[in-house]
């Protein structure tokens, strides 16, 4: 079974609280006296295979509170709602009664783990459909973590295990029905996962796909850069003199030979209309 365990985060409390919270720790009677449920996880992550995924420690919603344990499978979505409480209880329907230590007679007990359990099962399913994820229906199951409870049961509205009987949950979960497929149970889980800790997103084309695999992505090169080349304004050109560069003797050699040739030109036309006439 694969466990994604989220790190709860901190919750700014006002006033006298936050004094108080870290005396609670430091006494003795501020620490739970009950089997931890890493007790349970652990047993889950040796009876299930791979195709299990369970999502530990999640904080929905803006909750303070992190969400009850959620198992994602084959079989579906299960919520396990573990409780620490001992004594002696009776079930009747969505009904809790709890016996009094004092009078030992049966009372409603509170809170009512039953309706508490069809209430984490109910929120979870609101979230996922707030967020347009499809899922199948999800089953609340209640677990007691103190070996020494005693439970009457008539009709429960929920599944109700004791300590001695996680194992035959494992292995009624591994015998079920299939109802999601590896796909599905994958983006479940991370789906979830991304709305308890929405900076671990990566938007769709951005370095993973769907599935959460590196697209190949041919690596953009920058254009080259052509040398800034300066171009004049001023378009002002020297006189022919000036760029040919001459001397006064040049011009004035260059000046007699234009004039022969113009002159043999003309003799040559004159000489060639007297040989023509008859």
């Amino acid at each position: 079974m694969k466990l994604i365990e989220s790190t709860q985060k901190s919750v700014k409390k006002a006033g006298i609280e936050k004094y108080i919270d870290p005396i609670k720790q430091l006494l003795p009677f501020g620490k739970p006296v009950h089997p931890s449920e890493d007790v349970i996880v652990t047993r889950f992550m040796r009876g299930l295979d791979n195709h299990f995924v369970m999502l530990r420690n999640l904080q929905l919603e803006g909750s303070d509170e992190a969400f009850p344990p959620i198992l994602i499978g084959p079989p579906g979505l299960v919520v396990l709602n573990v409780s620490h409480a001992k004594g002696f209880f009776r079930v009747k329907d969505d009904s809790l009664w709890e016996m009094s230590k004092t009078t030992h007679r049966f009372g409603p007990a509170r809170p009512n783990l039953i309706k508490q359990s069809q209430d984490y099962a109910q929120k979870l399913a609101g979230i996922l459909d707030a967020h347009n994820k499809s899922h199948p229906e999800i089953l609340p199951i209640l677990i007691f973590d103190d070996p020494g409870v005693h439970i009457e049961t008539t009709n429960p509205a929920i599944r109700i295990v004791l300590m001695d009987g996680v194992d035959s949950l494992i292995a009624s979960l591994i015998n079920s029905e299939e109802v999601l497929q590896p796909t599905e149970i994958n983006f479940l889980s991370d789906s979830l996962e991304i709305m308890a800790n929405p900076e671990k997103a990566i938007p769709i084309g951005e370095g993973e796909d769907f599935f959460g695999q590196d697209l190949i992505v041919p690596e953009k090169k920058a254009p080259p850069k052509l040398p800034k080349v300066p171009i004049p304004t001023d378009l002002s050109l020297p006189p022919v003199e000036e760029k040919l560069q001459f001397t006064q003797n040049q011009w004035i050699i260059l000046a007699v030979l234009l004039v022969l040739t113009i002159v043999v030109l003309l003799g040559a036309i004159v000489y060639s209309l007297s040989v023509v006439r008859p």
